[in-house]
């Protein structure tokens, strides 16, 4: 194990003049918290092939100094207690005093885990009660970014906490160690590496994104910086002779006395740009600390990747492999907290973001997440309320780290979704007795048809079910709770948790709608059906694909479309046409790995719809427009009538990268747009519609008038011989 640990070490590179004297990093001071019950690392630098020796208590570890000065040793694991004095020999002597053995946890995030506590709610008496001095503070927020690895964060120490020191520093982390102090009484020590506005991205390390699949792209991008990489191999002398070369220019200039010439464009990932790039800040705040131990990490971030929807999951699980794989400890725990409810303008985005929170702490067994849904501010992104935030992160560590399995921990959940007569039964995990904390009925449950238009629900709760009805709704198949931007929920567990929110539903036939409005159709086969406000993971995702069960030769294609408006009407479109591909796989949804790009006439069109403006009938032919990237108003197909200033019926695209999309189908002998479902990676606000768009682009691109449904269903389908 001490062999793994000095192999690790030894990847850190350290920058700036290398002194003789015996060093330590920062996070090595007076006041420090090292954690108990764990091989200590304890590490700095020195003169090549000093000997150093280490000592805590009756612990002593001896380590010497490599040929870059670099040394590491390693004391046996202590119980909880001190003060101690760590001391470390080597030409000269360091010492530090009043260090205490406890827990340790790393806090970090955007704003809402950078906020101070003299600014949470009852801040006064909350600074007057703040006097724990076996609760350490270290502020090592540096708010600076490097596209190399960093070996220290220079200029940072432990603090006790106390009025003062706990004044500026991070509410949450706070409140959370409190809550460990009071209950396990040991020491506890907080590093807080936090900044508001930042996004995810730059605090994941490279090996991070090299753990999923959907973040590949990033994952090369980041590769450029890692020596004797191949992209660093290739790139870095290309930059190299850029810079050479504008030297010479910039030198020649100047001697001129001329303007000097703009700076070289360097391949992708080269230069240090914002902190928004990948791997920025875990190169500078995280990992200096890596070789230090922990008992695990809390995380309060997401506001700044909004829009994500589920590739946040994915970003979660790099975050936690990451982390997990530079601190050595595959199984430390990662506590985490849910978004608050805020006006981020389409109330759909937020609970978008919600379900990918969720989904990655189901999936990861080492995670949880805290739920605040009850105690946001709707018109304030930093509620103030950081108490509850921080006692929740701690019950989560009571309960799974520390053995008190009395506690009630978890937030209820959907655990099933079940039907019985004419209503829905929500079945949830993690309660025994379902409640409100406000005696007032349960709110915030919505129940839907197959039609997919949601109704408010009457909620009877039954020990740790939910049973939901509307007279509206005669048969109803889906349900979603607290699934706006605006809530403030009152449904708790035993313990006065809040219940997360959720969307789920019954299967629900794909063809019902179709069959009812389209008896043209009954011959169609279902390729894939869609849900275009879910239409994108990554990649398409399917409600439905049925490539493997289609056979035979395809003698037509054809498309339904079927919108449920806020305002309650329902319009469709059924558009069908000779085949214009055999390939399954290219009637996907347009996407830049499958190479997916049409551009051209179909024949033989066949339209009905009940959208007042589309020509129904038969039609010699039309034109598809369908591919994955971004695209031009110039009318590159030269398609009769066409403009090319505005976006309409032909316009100019490619499929080179999954940009911002088109997937339509015109009549451009009516001038009319048949269907269209652009930036559909956008959830509700792609654009979305039937006919002609009556203001803006014909076509509904930058339209964004996915907000205008409530539901929506896209199915491709198929006549085969």
């Amino acid at each position: 194990m001490r062999t793994m640990f000095w192999i690790f070490f030894l990847l850190f590179s350290c920058s700036g003049f290398l002194s003789a004297d015996l060093s330590l990093p920062s996070i090595f001071s007076d006041n420090m918290v090292l954690q108990r019950d764990k091989e200590l690392r304890v590490w700095g630098w020195a003169a090549p092939g000093a000997e150093v020796r280490v000592s805590l208590g009756n612990s002593v570890s001896q380590a010497v100094a490599d040929a870059d000065g670099k040394w590491l040793a390693v004391l046996a694991p202590q119980s909880a207690g001190g003060p101690y004095e760590l001391i470390i020999k080597g030409d000269n002597t360091v010492k530090f005093n009043n260090v205490m053995l406890g827990e340790v946890w790393i806090c970090s995030g955007q704003s809402n885990m950078e906020w101070r506590t003299q600014n949470v709610d009852n801040a006064e008496a909350e600074l007057q009660q703040a006097d724990y001095p076996d609760i350490r503070l270290f502020q090592g927020n540096t708010y600076a970014i490097s596209m190399a690895r960093q070996t220290d964060i220079p200029g940072k120490k432990w603090v006790p906490c106390g009025r003062s020191s706990v004044a500026g520093f991070s509410a949450v982390a706070y409140f959370f160690g409190r809550k460990l102090h009071q209950e396990l009484q040991v020491p506890i020590g907080l590093i807080n590496v936090s900044w508001g506005g930042t996004r995810i991205e730059p605090w994941i390390s490279e090996y991070g994104f090299s753990t999923q699949e959907s973040l590949q792209n990033i994952y090369q991008s980041v590769q450029v910086n890692i020596p004797g990489s191949a992209k660093y191999l290739e790139l870095t002398p290309i930059a190299i002779a850029a810079m050479e070369s504008w030297l010479k220019g910039a030198q020649a200039a100047f001697t001129a006395g001329r303007q000097l010439p703009d700076l070289p464009v360097f391949p992708e990932g080269i230069r240090l740009q914002n902190n928004r790039q990948p791997t920025v800040l875990f190169n500078n705040m995280i990992a200096p600390l890596t070789p230090f131990q922990l008992r695990g990490m809390l995380w309060y971030q997401g506001c700044s990747n909004m829009g994500d929807n589920l590739l946040y999951r994915d970003k979660m699980h790099a975050l936690a492999a990451g982390w997990r794989h530079e601190f050595q400890n595959p199984v430390m725990p990662l506590y985490f907290v849910q978004l608050a409810p805020y006006n981020y303008g389409d109330p759909y985005r937020l609970p978008q973001m919600w379900e990918a929170q969720q989904l990655y702490a189901d999936e990861d067994a080492f995670a949880g997440m805290a739920v605040i849904n009850d105690i946001g501010n709707f018109k304030d992104i930093h509620p103030r309320n950081k108490q509850d935030v921080g006692n929740r992160l701690a019950l989560l560590a009571l309960k799974r780290d520390y053995g008190k399995q009395n506690v009630v921990a978890e937030s209820p959940f959907f655990q099933e979704l079940l039907v019985e007569n004419d209503k829905l039964i929500v079945r949830f995990r993690n309660a025994s007795k379902l409640a409100t904390k406000d005696g007032k009925k349960a709110k915030y449950f919505e129940i839907a048809g197959a039609d997919g238009i949601f109704q408010a629900a009457e909620a009877e709760l039954r020990k740790n079910e939910a049973i939901l009805s509307n007279s509206a709704v005669a048969v109803p198949y889906s349900v979603r709770y607290a699934w706006r931007h605006d809530v403030s929920t009152n449904l708790v567990n035993e313990n006065q948790l809040p219940a997360g929110a959720f969307q789920a539903s019954l299967e629900i036939p794909v063809r019902l709608q179709l069959d009812r409005l389209v008896p043209e159709a009954k011959e169609y086969q279902v390729l894939y059906a869609i849900n275009p406000f879910n239409a994108w993971n990554g990649r398409p995702a399917y409600m439905l694909d049925n490539r493997e069960k289609v056979n035979g030769k395809v003698k037509k294609i054809a498309y339904f479309l079927c919108l449920h408006g806020v305002d309650q009407q329902q319009r469709f479109v059924f558009a069908a046409m000779d085949p214009f591909t055999q390939d399954l796989k290219q009637l996907a949804l347009p996407n830049a790995a499958a190479k997916i790009f049409f551009q051209q006439k179909v024949e033989n069109l066949f339209v009905n719809s009940n959208v007042t403006g589309v020509t129904n009938g038969n039609f010699a032919d039309g034109n598809l427009e369908l591919w994955s990237g971004n695209y031009q108003p110039s009318n590159q197909g030269q398609v009769p009538g066409a403009s090319d200033q505005q976006y309409d019926f032909g316009d100019s695209g490619n499929s080179d990268s999954d940009g911002y999309a088109c997937m339509q189908l015109h009549n451009y002998q009516e001038k009319q747009t048949i269907f269209a479902f652009n930036n559909f990676r956008a959830a509700k606000n792609a654009d979305l519609g039937i006919g002609n768009n009556a203001s803006g682009h014909p076509d509904y691109t930058f339209s964004k008038s996915g907000q205008k449904y409530q539901s929506a269903q896209l199915l491709i389908l198929v006549k085969t011989e």
